[in-house]
């Protein structure tokens, strides 16, 4: 999609891969000076079977992957697909049967290539990828990517319903300090699921977890929250860890997964997983992208042998596509010699987007002065644009709410000249003690109330210029005054 950037411990800002495996191989040997990353990415192999013996891995204790912390690809790069650089994987009616399908481990000399940020004949360097395997990343390194031309940092949040990556609230504030996009994923397990209903209810239930956790950090509501689609149904020693292929659709329950987050309030939803995985055809594929709501909405996970070029791009039909673990940028010495994921991302999206309100309603921006720490509200798109540009302390935080375009109860936006406090309220007899008083101008009607959800009003004295706080969300305004001491002022208006 900062970073202590849960609600908050800062009064400044209160709110504010995928493998069907009938044979189960090990991974292969990989190039000593990357040991302490996660193992190299890969593609679902096509039915071929391949001779010889696998290549045993030493194993190093900074590189175990427990149950609860799977990064990104782990199980999509365990297995390299057997393709040349100039072939596709669209849909295809050639291809097997990926419920069917078996898989074994390519000779570590196919690998894809090792790749320069440097290298200007690479496609284009849009996005990184990170989880809790990264924690070796600084401030510079962050500023270094957002130098080298990357846009969004695509942070790991959560797994299953139980686990949060515990450095992602420090790598988000680094990321937004560098002035990156930041999108968040969450690694769905559907552990053990035999049904599509059993698999429909765990991930709801994942979601329902990523979205509190996304909740908990100040994360806004239009941040692009993508889920990450690979487990497999057994691990290598047979475990069930994953959702039976045979009578489970990941792209069925992908559906029951967005429409939770949706619920919750964040309604920009993604879907990351292999190319392998991806088609129109339920029978022979588990990433429907018809069933999602078009392939737009797919980012795409392949690795080429040699180096990808920008005169070759693949997966053009999709969101985004993932080209390489293998990416070293050039910028700092951790990030020389340290891989990181990289993609391109051919639609922008894992920019936050503002949905379109419905006819006759408008929507409600929010945005946070990291200076003074006021929050301002506004309808006016050119106003939620501009003001960052004007100044770097203004932040957009995303929707608020959306409201009426009129309705018989409007709500007013006083300015307090001296302290530059800006105040929302539907009394007049507030705006007139305020304006009469203690020298507050009135600015006109910012919005209308109207709609099925209250907008609450909170107070904090200790937060200055910011001490006043407006949200619609219930949890948000739980947290502010269980936990940061927040005083809550009722309900100001509706909206929805």
């Amino acid at each position: 999609m900062g970073s202590e950037m849960c609600i908050r411990d800062r009064l400044c800002c209160p709110h504010c891969k995928i493998l069907y495996e009938t044979i189960y191989f090990s991974p292969t040997q990989r190039k000593a000076e990357n040991l302490e990353m996660k193992l190299k990415k890969s593609h679902i192999i096509p039915l071929i079977l391949f001779s010889g013996l696998l290549i045993a891995k030493p194993v190093f204790a900074e590189e175990v992957i427990s149950s609860d912390n799977t990064p990104m690809g782990h199980y999509i790069e365990q297995e390299q697909s057997q393709e040349a650089s100039t072939e596709s994987t669209s849909d295809s009616s050639t291809t097997p049967n990926i419920r069917a399908r078996s898989f074994a481990a390519v000779p570590a000399s196919n690998a894809p290539s090792d790749l320069k940020s440097d290298d200007n004949t690479l496609p284009r360097k849009d996005a990184v990828d990170i989880a809790s395997y990264q924690s070796w990343m600084t401030q510079a390194d962050f500023n270094s990517l957002k130098s080298s031309g990357v846009k969004s940092i695509i942070v790991k949040l959560t797994e299953g319903t139980n686990y949060t990556n515990p450095y992602a609230a420090n790598q988000i504030k680094m990321a937004q300090n560098a002035g990156l996009n930041v999108a968040v994923y969450h690694y769905a397990r559907l552990t053990g699921a035999n049904s599509q209903s059993a698999a429909n209810s765990l991930a709801i239930q994942e979601a329902a977890y990523f979205a509190k956790v996304a909740k908990s950090f100040g994360l806004s509501s239009n941040t692009v929250m993508i889920m990450d689609c690979e487990q497999p149904y057994r691990d290598g020693s047979g475990n069930i860890i994953g959702p039976n292929p045979v009578t489970v659709d990941w792209a069925t329950a992908g559906v029951q997964f967005s429409n939770q987050l949706k619920a919750q309030g964040y309604a920009n939803t993604i879907f990351y997983t292999s190319a392998s995985w991806i088609g129109t055809n339920t029978a022979t594929c588990q990433m429907n992208y018809n069933t999602l709501g078009g392939a737009k909405k797919l980012w795409a996970a392949q690795y080429l042998y040699g180096k990808p070029s920008s005169n070759a791009l693949k997966n053009t039909q999709y969101g985004a596509w993932q080209y390489t673990s293998q990416m070293y940028f050039q910028g700092t010495a951790n990030l020389k010699s340290h891989a990181v994921d990289t993609s391109i991302d051919y639609n922008n999206i894992f920019s936050p987007k503002d949905p379109v309100p419905p006819v006759g309603n408008k929507n409600i921006y929010r945005l946070y002065n990291t200076q003074n720490r006021e929050h301002l509200y506004t309808s006016d798109v050119n106003e939620k644009n501009q003001l960052p540009k004007i100044s770097k302390d203004w932040k957009y935080e995303g929707l608020a709410w959306q409201a009426p375009s009129s309705s018989n109860t409007p709500v007013y936006r006083v300015y307090n000249p001296q302290s530059g406090e800006h105040l929302y309220t539907r009394d007049n007899y507030e705006i007139s003690v305020l304006t009469s008083k203690y020298g507050w101008k009135k600015e006109g009607v910012a919005f209308y109330s109207g709609g099925s959800q209250p907008v609450y009003r909170l107070y904090n004295a200790a937060a200055g210029i910011g001490s006043h706080f407006i949200t619609l969300d219930s949890y948000e305004k739980t947290v502010l005054t269980t936990k940061q001491g927040w005083k809550y002022e009722g309900i100001a208006w509706y909206g929805n």
